[in-house]
Order: structure tokens, then C-alpha cells, then sequence
């Protein structure tokens, strides 16, 4: 049975109650003042909605459990202060009463490790931590071939156009899936109060980057035998294995430049964040190419954000396939994609023009023609002789019209969507904004090194992997309100002291 929640305030009186007198009282004031950004990020950490959300996953009859709102921050808290496990940080909520204070728990009444795991079990929609059965054949490491800085190919040519044309003539239907709980706390308690605060940039034309990562498991990739050929003098047979991590795989790092074992992440954040900020995360096997991986993840956010307005979206050449440009086309948002290697010839036009790699482009003397403007009567852009740009200094012996404003040439987005993009390419306005991919590389980098996210602990269930970096996420998500509005609770533990040393007297 589950009782209902305190608010936010009250939870803010007993932390000013129990610090008072546990510490300040008996002159720990120093020790209080050591951990203030940690007191600081709880202080102002409004999770009363956890509540309302993981309601319907507690029963109407027995005994009263847990706060599902102190429990989930005290397990917030076990993130922001790196604890590998669980374990570990019961064991230190009962050494340290700060951290039981900070969680909401009285010093006296720590929960014990049962309840914590009980608590993520609530949080995980299935029965079972992984998504797949834990006895399966045997996954090789796939042999070495791969050059310097190549990306994984794509096993399946066609895939990626395959699975567009299907999601938009017949829109997924998303069933309830494992993690949606922890995907609507991470929105309703986290993204939303950024996107209030203004940290992800203006929500009517908001700009995200989508990228993937690699998240190596902590379980081993030769699995347990479940057989007795080796007894019988059988070492090479083909029976079922059992695996710790069932659900991890065999992929490529092309950033490493090696094959790793576990499963990939695959990530949206809001480009025009000065803090890098994720609002939409979804693991996905190792060996899947992150263009297809990007289709049911972009639709996925599409559905879950109909407060958002998505204006543009930044991705790397990995998704350089012509079903995605058709695919933000049809939901009218703006692709700024790099060009992968393949298919880098000219291509003509009427014989007239022809276009380099970058899709801008060329006189029949071989120069580039230059930009000017968009027309938005005719939502075309315009291309005018390079004679026209006396910067440029271009001597032309034989040019393409005899007018002095010079030859103009118009290219339209739906003639061709991969080249001749709405921002078109190598332009310094395409630049610019193609800069702001990076958030996503960035984001990965604070989850990574910051949160330790890939090294701390060996996590061998999707539960703990999706409990993880949805944890992670929304630390970052609160050190962005914390340094954003300059928030410090030194102030405020000054006037408590000073409260305490006025009663004495």
C-alpha cells in the first residue's frame, strides 16, 4: 500500500530538521559545508511526480511501503556520488547519516538492499532484468577487416528505405515496453523543467542531434555451457549456451576502431543546449547500424514529445541514406547530414550545370556558382554567375550570358533532398549550424567520463543498463539547473548556524 508522498516543501523542512540537529547543532557545521553542491542539486530537486507515475505499480491493500519519491532520490543520489552498486550504498547510507538525510530517510530507518532492487523491479516493466532468454547459440566475435575510421556496413542493403516506407504508411503502434516509466520520469520530472527554464532552446523550433554509441557489458561474451559434450569428448559442439547478459551482442567502435561486446545507445539531445542536455535515449543491439537504429528511435520521440516543435535535426554520415532526408521531409523538418564517401561524383543537370560532392553548383567553365539567397515564394535557392562576386576575382573568357546581372540558376529541396538541402551545403550558414552536432558527442563524453557510465560496475541486465543512464541523464539534467541559475546553499546553511546561535544566546 502506498501512502501519499509529502510535497517538495515538507520534504525541504525534515532535511533542514535533521541537519540542524544531527549536524549543526553539535558543531559539524565544516562537514555540512563540504558536501553543499550535493545538499544544493537535492535542495532544489522537485521529484514529487515520481509519485503520481509509479502509482499504479503498488497494491491498494498491506503493509505501507516506501516513498517511491525518496527512494528514487536516494538512488539519484548514489549516481551523482558514483557508487558502483547498491550494495555499497546501503552500506554508506548507514555509515553516513548525510546521505540518509539527503535521501529522506530518517538516520534510524535506512531501507535495506531488498527494498532498493524491489523498488527498480517496480520501475521495470517485465517480468524478467533482460529482454531476452538467457539460453541461446553461441554469438562469434566477427573476424577483423575493418579500415581506419570506417563505419559498421549495414548487413541488410535496403533497410533503412524499407522500414521508413513502412512506419509512414502505417505509423508504429508502440506497445508498453520495459522502460517506459523511467522514459516518462526522465520527461515529466526533468526534460520539460529544462525546457522551461529555457536550457534546451526555444521549444517552437527546436534543433536536436541523434547519434550512437557503444556500451560495453560488464558480463562475459563466452557464456556457460549447458551441455555435457565436453565430457563425452565433444569441444567443438553447437549446443545452447546461458549467458549473464542474454540481451548484449557483437558491434563495431568506430571510434575505438574495434569490435566490443554489449549493446548500443543510441540518443537525441537539444542541439541549441549550452549544456548539452539528452531529452529521448533507447538501447539497441550492438551490431545495428546507427541509421537504422536512428528510424524507430526518431519516431519514437516524435510521439513522445507533441509538445515539441522539431525544426531541425543534425546527424553524422553515418546516416547519410536518402530515406532519412525523405523521412524529416515528410514531418517538414530541416536536414543538416554530412555526406558519407560513397557516391561522391558530379552530378549533371540538362548537360548545363553539373554539382560537386557538396551538392552546389557548377558552370559549364568549371567554377562554382555563387549562393544568393532563398526564395520563399518559390521555396527554391538561388545560384548567380561567379563573375558576379568581384571579391572572387574570376576571369571568364567564355561566359554563360551576355546580361551583367550573369547566368542564375534555381535549385529546389524536392529535387533532389540529399544535395540540395533546405541549408544548403558548404555554405557558412550549413557550417554553423552542422557545429552544433557535437552536443551529442559531448553528451556522450559527460556520461562516459564524468558518470563513469561504461567502467563502474560490471552491469550485466537491460534493467540496471536502463536504470543507469537514465540516471546519469538526469544528473546531468540537474547540474544544468544548478549552474544555470547559479543555485548555492552555503547562504542558507549560514542562517540556519545563525538561527541556532541566536537561541543559545
Amino acid at each position: 500500500m502506498l501512502k501519499p508522498s509529502r510535497s517538495h516543501q515538507e520534504f525541504q523542512e525534515f532535511l533542514a530538521e535533521q541537519i540542524t540537529s544531527l549536524y549543526l547543532e553539535k558543531g559539524y557545521y565544516t562537514t555540512v559545508l563540504l558536501f553543499h553542491r550535493d545538499l544544493a542539486r537535492i535542495w532544489f530537486t522537485d521529484l514529487t511526480e515520481v509519485s503520481n507515475i509509479v502509482r499504479f505499480r503498488y497494491s491498494s491493500r498491506g503493509a505501507p511501503a516506501r516513498d517511491p519519491v525518496d527512494m528514487f532520490r536516494s538512488l539519484l543520489l548514489m549516481e551523482m556520488t558514483h557508487r558502483s552498486s547498491v550494495d555499497d550504498w546501503v552500506k554508506e547510507l548507514k555509515a553516513f547519516p548525510l546521505w540518509a538525510i539527503l535521501s529522506g530517510f530518517p538516520p534510524d530507518s535506512v531501507p535495506g538492499v531488498g527494498t532498493f532492487y524491489d523498488f527498480m523491479k517496480r520501475l521495470w516493466l517485465a517480468d524478467s532484468p533482460h529482454l531476452s532468454a538467457k539460453v541461446r547459440k553461441r554469438r562469434r566475435k566477427p573476424k577483423k577487416g575493418k579500415k581506419k575510421g570506417e563505419k559498421a556496413p549495414i548487413h541488410k542493403p535496403g533497410i533503412v528505405k524499407r522500414l521508413v516506407d513502412r512506419f509512414l504508411s502505417r505509423p508504429p503502434f508502440f506497445k508498453t515496453r520495459s522502460h517506459d516509466l523511467l522514459q516518462q520520469i526522465f520527461k515529466e520530472c526533468f526534460v520539460m523543467s529544462s525546457a522551461k527554464l529555457g536550457l534546451l532552446g526555444d521549444m517552437e523550433h527546436l534543433r536536436v542531434a541523434g547519434d550512437g554509441t557503444s556500451a560495453r557489458t560488464g558480463a562475459s561474451r563466452y557464456g556457460k555451457m549447458t551441455c555435457t559434450c565436453r565430457k563425452q569428448g565433444v569441444f567443438n559442439c553447437q549446443c545452447l549456451l546461458r549467458y549473464s547478459d542474454p540481451d548484449a551482442s557483437w558491434g563495431w567502435d568506430s571510434y575505438r576502431e574495434e569490435y566490443y561486446y554489449g549493446r548500443g545507445l543510441y540518443a537525441f539531445s537539444a542541439a541549441d543546449s549550452p549544456y548539452d542536455l539528452p531529452v529521448y535515449l533507447l538501447f539497441h543491439k550492438a551490431e545495428r547500424h546507427d541509421s537504422v537504429a536512428f528510424v524507430p528511435s526518431f519516431f519514437d520521440l516524435m510521439r513522445l514529445y507533441p509538445e515539441f516543435k522539431f525544426e531541425e535535426c543534425l546527424l553524422d554520415s553515418a546516416h547519410d541514406a536518402y530515406a532519412i532526408y525523405e523521412l524529416l521531409h515528410h514531418y517538414d523538418i530541416s536536414a543538416v547530414i554530412d555526406l558519407n564517401n560513397r557516391n561522391t561524383g558530379n552530378i549533371s543537370c540538362g548537360g548545363e550545370f553539373t554539382f560537386n560532392k557538396n551538392g552546389i553548383p557548377i558552370c559549364r567553365s568549371g567554377y562554382i556558382m555563387a549562393y544568393h539567397g532563398y526564395c520563399k515564394d518559390r521555396h527554391r535557392h538561388k545560384w548567380r554567375c561567379p563573375m558576379t562576386r568581384k571579391k572572387w576575382n574570376i576571369q571568364c573568357d567564355n561566359p554563360c550570358s551576355d546580361s551583367k546581372y550573369g547566368k542564375v540558376f534555381y535549385t529546389r529541396e524536392q529535387d533532389n533532398l540529399r544535395y540540395f538541402t533546405r541549408i544548403p551545403r558548404d555554405t557558412p550558414q550549413w557550417k554553423e549550424h552542422y557545429k552544433r552536432r557535437t552536443t551529442v558527442e559531448r553528451y556522450f563524453k559527460r556520461l562516459k567520463e564524468d558518470y563513469l557510465f561504461e567502467r563502474r560496475g560490471k552491469i550485466r541486465s537491460s534493467m540496471a543498463w536502463y536504470f543507469r543512464v537514465f540516471a546519469a541523464s538526469m544528473c546531468l539534467h540537474i547540474d544544468a539547473w544548478v549552474s544555470y541559475q547559479r543555485l548555492d546553499i552555503r547562504p542558507l546553511i549560514l542562517q540556519w548556524k545563525v538561527e541556532i546561535n541566536s537561541k543559545v544566546a
